[in-house]
């Protein structure tokens, strides 16, 4: 059943499966998030902090729930040095793309293995998806704190589904990282701690992503990166992401407008322009807040 399920996976298009038992959260992990909290490294993302118990136990959310399912979704495609996007800003809005995917995954699979209960999440909903993913033997954990597989390198989009069916779960795979650490030095702002920590108030993509409003000293954080939304400095250096496949779904590269769009010709784009081309996209969300008189 457990292949039967995997070529399925496959033949929708997912790049990586795996699965673990769902249970509760290691102790360690769970100190090791609430550490995180407690000295304020979220920013302003409180809503991590809410939820704990679901975040902690998946059969909080799913009583009846026996495995947890990780999917893996390969984004990568060039662009580039000058391109002031990050390739995650796809031609569609990734989470619908993908929840399209994963309701059509749940489809064939219950006429596979019969109807059961389920809820899946595409980085959305109290689920630590990371921790689930390395559970499942999707990856390991980079010290940039992103899900790294040896083949796909860390350009993956995750999803989950809690299912009530039992499978026998995967192994974590050894995380190859050793002594490594170009994505800590090379993150222009030091927003990389430690192993695996991220001081995000300090993070070029939270800061270009996540906040609608701009302090003096964030504006200034945010000048040494190289992209106007998002930053993928971190990801371009790592030894796992060099002369990677690039994705074969249109819907999940960058466009070709996008990829060659220069700062200059950016900032003449009317008001009207903007939303035409980001619409659909994870950018859209974004527009109601931008300045573009920030870049000038």
């Amino acid at each position: 059943m457990k292949e039967a399920i995997k070529e399925v996976a496959k033949t929708l298009g997912f790049d990586l499966i795996g699965f673990s038992e769902c249970k509760e959260v290691e102790e360690e992990f769970k100190e090791f998030y609430l550490n995180w909290i407690k000295n304020n490294y979220n920013g302003e993302l409180k809503y991590l902090e809410k939820n704990l118990e679901k975040k902690f136990n998946p059969k909080e959310i799913l009583p009846s729930g026996q495995t947890v399912i990780s999917l893996g979704i390969n984004y990568y495609s060039k662009i580039p040095h000058s391109c002031l996007f990050p390739r995650y800003l796809t031609k569609i809005d990734y989470h619908k793309f993908i929840k399209n995917l994963l309701k059509e995954f749940v489809k064939k699979l219950k006429n596979l293995i019969g109807n059961f209960e389920y809820r899946f999440f595409v980085d959305t909903g109290p689920v630590l998806e990371k921790y689930w993913a390395r559970k499942s033997g999707i990856g390991f954990m980079g010290k940039n704190s992103l899900i790294i597989n040896p083949d796909f390198g860390s350009f993956i989009f995750l999803s989950e589904i809690i299912i009530d069916k039992e499978i026998e779960p995967d192994k974590e795979i050894e995380n190859l990282c050793k002594n490594c650490k170009k994505c800590i030095n090379s993150c222009p702002t030091e927003a990389i701690v430690s192993n695996g920590i991220i001081d995000v108030r300090k993070c070029i993509s939270y800061l270009t992503i996540e906040k609608n409003k701009i302090s003096e000293a964030e504006k200034n954080l945010i000048k040494k990166g190289n992209k106007i939304f998002g930053c993928e400095i971190c990801q371009e250096v790592c030894q796992f992401n060099q002369n990677l496949k690039e994705t074969e779904k249109e819907n999940l590269k960058i466009s070709e407008f996008l990829k060659n769009l220069k700062l200059e010709e950016f900032k003449k784009l009317s008001s009207y322009e903007l939303k035409r081309i980001f619409v659909g996209t994870t950018f859209e969300r974004k527009l109601k807040f931008f300045d573009k008189n920030f870049f000038l």
